[in-house]
């Protein structure tokens, strides 16, 4: 008997090793530490942002004619009638959101000469700086005999060009509208492109730009929303 209580004796350091292996091996559960914020080289979206121009670095982008984005590190690179919606990049200071882009009213600076950025999404900024009721200019074939007169099928027509980005998006927008209309290209079509300059001619309407839109008998010329919405 005394054999035996000095075997289980015996067991008694081992069975302390192990639980003091368990013990250092488990320490006390804490929630994970989040992690470090990223060193701020640049400021986030969140926090009011602000382009400098006598400072920031710069890359200004908006909407040009035939339907062309075009960049410049300088606002009076900007021209005037483009200045209510322009892209803004601060490359190494500034970061928008995934998927978004900072815009800014140039022509409302604050009043220490500095802009204001906000964030939109980058397809959303696309389309309304091509849809700001600017247009592309075109050339209509020489020698067209437009027909005395043009009837009225109550259908929308686009008068459009292949390389017109914003006769794109009127298109675009028709599609997620579920509008029905017709597309007649004026450079590759004399006729398509006659029957425009006789309804032009019968409205008073100027020719040389792209998109002209036929709603229901009444002409516009480029994408201005708002009135395209109220002849819808």
């Amino acid at each position: 008997m005394a054999r035996s209580r000095s075997s289980r004796a015996d067991r008694f350091p081992v069975l302390s090793v192990v639980v003091v292996l368990v013990a250092a091996g488990c320490p006390d559960e804490r929630p994970p530490r989040p992690s470090p914020s990223p060193a701020a080289s640049a400021e986030t979206a969140a926090e009011p942002v602000f382009l400098q121009p006598q400072q920031d670095t710069a890359v200004l982008t908006y909407a040009a004619d035939r339907g062309r984005f075009v960049d410049t590190s300088q606002v009076d690179g900007v021209p005037v009638d483009a200045r209510g919606l322009v892209r803004v990049s601060l490359p190494g200071r500034a970061t928008p959101p995934p998927g978004r882009v900072f815009v800014a009213n140039l022509r409302q600076p604050e009043a220490d000469g500095t802009y204001r950025l906000e964030t939109v999404p980058r397809d959303q900024f696309e389309e309304l700086a091509l849809g700001q009721g600017r247009r592309s200019r075109v050339d209509l074939p020489d020698g067209l005999e437009p027909p005395p007169e043009v009837p009225t099928t109550g259908e929308i027509v686009v008068y459009k060009t292949d390389w017109c980005g914003v006769c794109k998006q009127v298109m675009r927008y028709f599609d997620r509208k579920k509008v029905a209309y017709v597309a007649k290209d004026v450079e590759k079509d004399k006729r398509a492109a006659a029957e425009l300059a006789a309804k032009a001619q019968a409205q008073g309407v100027p020719l040389g730009s792209v998109p002209i839109i036929d709603v229901r008998g009444e002409l516009m010329v480029g994408f201005d929303r708002k009135r395209l919405e109220r002849l819808l």
